[in-house]
């Protein structure tokens, strides 16, 4: 699952970066691995207990869900400061590039949420970000402890 996330994050990656004419063709390779990374690890980083609300509304309300979200903003911040510091990119393409991906990342991540015929859910991210059922106890057991159970 998180091999197949991974390549969903690259191709978004992929494809604001070799189109975007301000990002220097020795510099592409480099920012689309900083994409790809700073956007996995802004999803690790906010699968958490205090922010499950946020996240289920990504995956629950449609193309919407991405306007003003709070782990959207999270995310974007990430890619653009990880761009800045390890490619040399400006914040300005950064923030170009991290408003493409991200929010497109997350609309198709929704899309297949919502698709029967896909094997994609939330709790299987959300296991594959926190190692499984027996780190994060599944999407039941984070709503079981968010709602004391």
């Amino acid at each position: 699952m998180l091999d197949g996330i991974l390549d969903l994050i690259k191709d978004q990656a992929l494809g604001a970066i070799t189109n975007n004419a301000n990002v220097p063709d020795d510099k592409k390779e480099a920012a689309i691995e900083t994409t790809t990374n700073a956007i996995a690890d802004g999803l690790k980083n906010n699968l958490s207990l205090d922010n499950v609300s946020s996240l289920l509304g990504l995956f629950s309300s449609g193309d919407s869900a991405t306007t003003n979200n709070q782990t959207v903003n999270s995310i974007q911040t990430s890619v653009v400061s990880s761009l800045s510091e390890k490619v040399g990119l400006s914040k300005e393409v950064a923030g170009s590039i991290a408003s493409a991906v991200v929010p497109a990342l997350l609309q198709l991540l929704s899309k297949k949420s919502g698709d029967t015929n896909d094997s994609f859910n939330f709790e299987s991210l959300l296991e594959s970000f926190t190692g499984g059922s027996g780190k994060g106890g599944g999407i039941l057991g984070i709503l079981g402890k968010l709602f004391g159970k």
